[in-house]
């Protein structure tokens, strides 16, 4: 008979995208919410208030980017210990980071509460605004923590497996700011304080939300393991989690940096109208972080899940996969922009006498779109798989050290058409000094690093590998499959037997208790000291084999478990991002 059997990743691109659309909405409704506040805010109060609320951003940019950095590496580590089932590990980084923004939003705290009046006049300047932020601080600043907590419980629950959980507290957040700005301030006439308030509820609506859910759920895996154990070897694992973090992280607060200084070259050399035409490029860049937002968010937990495992061809997989997908999309965008530059001015308002030069700026902005889309999908990949240097190389040359300089010096050779050239420069230096290091790492260790992935093919004693759909018809198919690949490899017809008959009893298990639906089954045979391991994965309902019984029978309709677990020398399960994990040993 013909087996042809082969891997597959139908089960983890389905994974990414259960977790792709949640997590595009939650930025969605984030962007949506800020949009309609300062909305309601300028026509409810004024302008002058509406600007008092804006001189305030930065502030909020800067606790985000605080959570961010103590949060941003705990999903990717996370997602890796629970792959390798190292569960302890994965509770103890989720409680430090818990702990971490609890201690963060407490120093803010303590710092600002105090010094209210001089961080309102640091933003804002004197007059009449800074008067307006100091009443929108005064409450606002009671944010801190429900802000802080709800972008780590995001992160963390989404490492779990429930991207819809943190897409909805976000969406309830940003519902219920804006309801009450409406309320408050329309209705009670409560001006600055009323836009504050609304903020602050809202904030805590979705963290409360978020914790009551979460915590309360069957399904959830991490949970505090308690002081004691957090503290244990504390600063070591707090530098794990900001040296894991800190390329991303360093990377999102280049960009505020990089935004500056362009904005002060256009200033500079072409006044205001070329700084309106950034603004329209950056309004670009913003419907493009949409996209790698999701993209990034949904491959993090499944991409650390994978490395976790081992399952380097999985991982390959999943990252080409969600090149394909996120470049399709950001290509799209791109050749609407080339084509239609002149609407996409329209759109802002920009007069016609800018169109020619606007036009250009938007067609040659937007080809560095692609880089950044491959620049960011690349960046957390190396922070998930543990190359910090690569992370941090593509952080700050994409990120601020050739584009500023470059558009400086274009600028005065050939004007500002060399400004939009210089991010072009940017991403084409990010990924030649990514070859560079690359190049360099191959000749030093080319065995272990054999393509830009920068690991191994497999383990070294992977001896079959593939996937299927579990029905009882492909359950045989694969039985037969495995038996000819391990008597193939060495193996004794005794120990190829035993594995045969322990994939087509758990397929078969599978395919009876998912009869609606035919499920996805990753299987990986690999060689240790004493046997064989066979590694399952599925995305069928949570099914522990050490303890089904054979009262269970009429449920299961096979009683080929009982045989299976007197097999093999020793079954462990754990569950992963809603997908089965079963690790069995002959």
């Amino acid at each position: 008979m013909n087996i042809a059997l082969s891997k597959s990743s139908a089960l983890v691109t389905r994974k990414f995208r259960e977790f792709f659309w949640p997590t595009v909405l939650a930025t969605m409704a984030t962007q949506l919410g800020t949009i309609l506040d300062s909305i309601i805010v300028g026509n409810l109060i004024g302008a002058d208030a509406m600007a008092g609320v804006g001189v305030c951003m930065p502030l909020n940019q800067i606790l985000a980017a605080v959570s961010f950095l103590l949060t941003v590496g705990a999903g990717s580590m996370i997602a890796v210990a629970a792959g390798a089932r190292q569960q302890d590990e994965a509770n103890r980084i989720f409680s430090a980071v818990l702990i971490l923004n609890g201690l963060g939003a407490l120093i803010f705290i303590l710092v600002l509460v105090p010094n209210i009046s001089k961080t309102a006049a640091f933003l804002a300047g004197q007059g009449n605004i800074a008067e307006l932020a100091y009443q929108y601080l005064n409450i606002v600043i009671w944010r801190i923590p429900f802000s802080m907590f709800g972008v780590a419980g995001s992160s963390l629950i989404r490492s779990d497996g429930m991207a819809k959980l943190a897409s909805q507290s976000v969406l309830l957040s940003q519902i219920v700011n804006v309801g009450l700005d409406l309320l408050l301030i329309g209705a009670g006439g409560m001006g600055m304080a009323g836009a504050a308030i609304a903020t602050v509820t809202g904030d805590a609506a979705g963290m409360a939300w978020l914790s009551l859910r979460y915590f309360q759920s069957k399904d959830r895996r991490l949970s505090f393991v308690g002081l004691q154990s957090v503290l244990k070897n504390f600063s070591e694992l707090t530098w794990r989690l900001l040296s894991v973090g800190f390329p991303v992280a360093v990377g999102m607060g280049l960009i505020s940096i990089k935004v500056w200084c362009i904005y002060r070259i256009l200033g500079m050399t072409g006044g205001s109208d070329a700084m309106t035409i950034y603004t329209v490029c950056m309004s670009c860049l913003s419907l493009l972080s949409l996209v790698m937002g999701g993209c990034q968010g949904a491959m993090v937990p499944v991409l650390g899940m994978l490395f976790g495992e081992k399952d380097f061809a999985g991982v390959r997989m999943l990252v080409r996969y969600v090149m394909k997908f996120s470049m399709s999309l950001a290509v799209s965008l791109v050749l609407l922009l080339i084509l239609f530059p002149q609407d996409v001015l329209a759109l802002f308002n920009i007069p016609v006498s800018l169109y020619e030069s606007g036009a250009l700026a938007i067609r040659l902005f937007s080809i560095s779109l692609i880089g950044v889309t491959l620049t960011f999908l690349m960046m957390y990949y190396y922070m998930t798989v543990g190359h910090k240097t690569a992370a941090n190389l593509l952080s700050w040359v994409e990120g601020i050290l050739v584009v500023v300089p470059a558009a400086w010096f274009l600028v005065q050779c050939i004007g500002l058409s060399g400004v939009w050239i210089a991010f072009i420069l940017a991403e084409l230096a990010g990924f030649l000094t990514l070859f560079i290091y690359i190049v360099r790492l191959k000749a030093g260790d080319g065995k272990a690093y054999p393509d830009f992935f920068l690991i191994p093919e497999s383990t070294g004693k992977l001896l079959y590998d593939v996937s299927v759909k579990a029905t009882k018809e492909n359950a045989v198919i694969l039985s037969q499959g495995a038996i000819e690949s391990l008597k193939g490899s060495g193996l004794t017809e005794d120990v190829a037997m035993k594995a045969g008959i322990a994939l087509e009893e758990m397929a078969i298990n599978l395919a009876s208790r998912e009869l609606q639906v035919e499920r996805d089954l990753d299987i990986r045979i690999s060689k240790n000291e004493t046997g064989i391991v066979i590694a399952l994965r599925d995305n069928g309902a949570p099914f522990n084999p050490m303890e089904y019984t054979n009262q269970e029978e009429i449920r299961y309709l096979t009683d080929g478990i009982l045989l299976l677990k007197a097999l093999a020398k020793d079954i462990k399960y754990n569950r992963v991002l809603a997908l089965n994990q079963t690790i069995i040993e002959i």
